[in-house]
């Protein structure tokens, strides 16, 4: 019975994103987020499919999806890509990131004052790129996820609610 359920639900959802698509719309990956999304998403927010895709919201948005881990479907258009999560009315502009580095903080992690090096588990060490406003925050070992934008790297520090920073590799 729970197959059953499972596959009618995939036919809808599949009945449901082709009914949404147009010419010039394609879809490119149809999931769910891989994890919890807290709170409203925004531009910037990172979401990873379960089809361990990242995507970043590239749109002027304030919403909370239908649910904690949402269905997810993306369309390419061109160049650019769209995506439409559950409980969210419209299609949403986002970037598909290509280089993704998911890591933890090694220890205790207090913040950053505009030069603070970042050790990572990974044995990666990262720096910050350009001098921001000091953060005092006290973590242990927080997840990380670096990801290269047009700007450079940037970095997103779970628990922290600040916009990523940027950094580079040392």
């Amino acid at each position: 019975m729970k197959k059953l359920l499972l596959n009618l639900t995939l036919v809808f959802a599949f009945i449901y994103t082709q009914a949404q698509t147009t010419d010039n719309l394609k879809m490119v990956d149809s999931s769910a987020s891989f994890v919890t999304i807290r709170g409203a998403i925004v531009k910037g927010t990172l979401i990873k499919t379960n089809s361990f895709n990242f995507y970043e919201i590239n749109d002027k948005i304030n919403q909370k999806p239908g649910t904690a881990q949402p269905s997810i479907v993306v369309y390419k258009d061109g160049k650019k890509y769209k995506m439409k999560i559950e409980g969210i009315d419209r299609l949403i502009a986002c970037n598909k990131l290509q280089e993704v580095i998911e890591s933890n903080i090694d220890g205790d992690f207090k913040g950053w004052n505009g030069n603070t090096v970042f050790k990572l588990m990974n044995r990666q060490d990262w720096i910050q790129d350009l001098p921001t406003s000091p953060i005092f925050v006290n973590l242990y070992k927080p997840a990380v996820t670096i990801y290269l934008t047009s700007e450079g790297y940037k970095m997103k520090i779970e628990g922290v609610n600040e916009d990523p920073i940027l950094v580079k590799r040392l």
